[in-house]
């Protein structure tokens, strides 16, 4: 877990700012992400600089309690709550409604393209004479369909995540999430839980199989997940 004022990186980004600059940055922090913030933080520390840094403060120490109290879990379409003793993490209303609404556009934009996709072929076979601009709609609308079909992973989110749950109580590890088609309850020790880093995405996993993912170059997504893990682990 990486608290404030840890180093992130080996190389920090104000190294070759001036203290002016160090300054002009400072009281621009709240446009900064969270990690250039503890970068700052570090940076003037490391300085020794009589700068007031109270605000700066206040902006991380708000941020690692939000992740500490998983507010950040929402990024990922998911909610952690505690009831009756039981840690339980489900998805949140907003991914499935965002999910349902991707599906909706999708064949929208699905069917368009197929209607333009025919219409496109029906304009060639028929030797039709057409201006340039009216061929570029008749591109842009039988693209179309590839834009559905893009959005068509809501569905798959959609049906990967019904009746999706993460849970700890009394020691015990329990997992409800669709393998195939059949939706499957797991029970585990908390030690087969493991993070998993393969690129730039970090995953959340109950021995190999893979709960969700996070972007690993997100300090705020990383430390979350870790969170989550220790959370979960009883630590």
């Amino acid at each position: 877990m990486i608290a404030a004022g840890q180093q992130i990186t080996t190389s920090n980004m104000y190294n070759d700012k001036t203290d002016k600059e160090i300054l002009e940055v400072l009281e621009q922090h709240a446009l900064l992400t969270f990690e250039s913030q503890l970068q700052l933080k570090e940076e003037i520390n490391r300085r020794g600089l009589s700068l007031d840094i109270s605000s700066l403060d206040a902006a991380i120490d708000d941020k690692i309690a939000r992740i500490k109290n998983f507010e950040y879990l929402k990024d990922f379409g998911f909610k952690a709550e505690t009831i009756d003793n039981r840690f339980l993490v489900t998805r949140t209303l907003n991914a499935v409604l965002t999910d349902v609404f991707a599906v909706l556009l999708g064949l929208v934009a699905f069917f368009i393209g197929i209607n333009g996709a025919i219409n496109l072929v029906l304009t060639f076979i028929n030797g039709d004479e057409v201006d340039v601009f009216t061929l570029a709609v008749k591109f842009a609308m039988a693209g179309l369909l590839f834009v559905g079909i893009r959005f068509f992973s809501g569905l798959k989110r959609l049906f990967d995540y019904a009746g999706f749950e993460l849970a700890r109580k009394n020691g015990e590890i329990t997992l409800k999430k669709r393998f195939d088609i059949k939706l499957e309850e797991i029970q585990a020790k908390p030690s087969d839980l493991i993070l998993h880093r393969e690129e730039d995405d970090l995953g959340l996993q109950l021995g190999n199989e893979v709960i969700f993912t996070s972007n690993a170059e997100n300090l705020i997504q990383r430390m979350t997940l870790e969170e989550l893990t220790k959370r979960l682990k009883g630590n």
